[in-house]
């Protein structure tokens, strides 16, 4: 069913307006949840706030800073919603960047922030360059030669400013995102064909019946989700590969994560304006490449924002009706 982006975001101010939450948090969270929907990644996007709006995050510790340098911010998020702590990390890496070039944020325990592509999208909104990653909530991929789960589904984004919008991309080291299995079980569907692994080894449809998923590109996915369970996990003291048989439904509770936020000013480098200007030569220098037929040239992560252009543009945008009835009866 169409849905007003505007109802959506009433009702996200509402329940959490009543929760306590402040104007800042709010929008972050409307960020988060509801452009994931805009974005077309409806694994991450409105069907997990229900589950976020129904914790109680107010009696947790507050967290605690484990190191700061000219260059360096670390912080145990003492399991708060990564939702919050990514903005507060990504502004202490920009702040670092302005001053040293390059600033790095870890971040030690937090709960999931669901995408990294939002918090990269702050940052690079902002005039810098940004990567940004997380270990993935518990062991999904299965190794290349095996079927059973390992690493986390660890996602990585990068925010890149151009000369207009900022390009965004955002992406799992597996074939697709663990959150598919969530919403084949929330919606009685299939899975994608040729991704996951029964508990034999098999390739299957069934998200009941899920051991583990694919890593993209084969080895070379795996490679980079080792890299990623690596620098959000052992280089911040924390445990990498846990064990979690609870996330294939949405509400489930995951394992606390790690997260790594790289900036970079390049201002200081060959100035802003120049940089953007390049980085949108080479976007419409691959853009002119001959094509496929029938095929048109895509450029990662610019077939999200056109999504999210256009919903915004009409008003609107498409819910599954037993979605948009969970909302309302929040």
């Amino acid at each position: 069913m169409k849905v007003k982006i505007q109802d959506i975001r009433e009702k996200i101010e509402t329940v959490l307006a009543s929760k306590g939450y402040s104007a800042g948090q709010i929008e972050s969270v409307i960020e988060m949840y509801l452009g994931g929907e805009l974005s077309g990644h409806a694994s991450h996007g409105l069907a997990n706030f229900a589950s976020f709006a129904s914790k109680d995050y107010s009696n947790l510790e507050k967290p605690t800073v484990i190191k700061e340098t000219d260059a360096l911010f670390i912080i145990d998020a003492k399991s708060n919603p990564g939702i919050f702590i990514g903005k507060t990390a990504a502004d202490e890496a920009i702040k670092r960047a302005k001053k040293e070039v390059i600033g790095v944020s870890l971040i030690k325990n937090m709960e999931s922030w669901p995408r990294p592509g939002a918090v990269a999208q702050y940052i690079a909104d902002k005039g810098y360059l940004a990567i940004v990653m997380n270990d993935g909530g518990g062991r999904s991929i299965a190794p290349p030669g095996g079927f059973e789960a390992t690493l986390g589904t660890n996602p990585i984004a990068y925010g890149i400013p151009t000369a207009e919008a900022s390009l965004v991309v955002d992406m799992a080291t597996s074939k697709r995102a663990w959150g598919q299995v969530r919403l084949a079980n929330k919606y009685g569907t299939d899975l994608p064909a040729d991704t996951f692994y029964d508990d034999q080894g098999k390739l299957t449809l069934d998200p009941k019946n899920v051991e583990s998923v694919l890593p993209f590109g084969d080895y070379k996915g795996y490679a980079l989700a080792l890299l990623i369970e690596v620098l959000c996990g052992s280089l911040v003291g924390k445990a990498m590969m846990i064990v979690s048989t609870e996330g294939s439904n949405f509400g489930a509770k995951f394992p606390d994560r790690g997260g790594l936020i790289l900036v970079i000013d390049p201002s200081q480098t060959v100035g802003l304006e120049q940089f953007k200007q390049q980085n949108s030569e080479m976007i419409e220098i691959i853009k002119s490449t001959k094509p496929l037929p029938g095929k048109t040239i895509r450029i990662p992560g610019e077939q999200g924002s056109e999504l999210e252009r256009g919903s915004i543009n009409s008003g609107e945008i498409e819910l599954p009706d037993e979605l948009w009835q969970e909302l309302q009866a929040l």
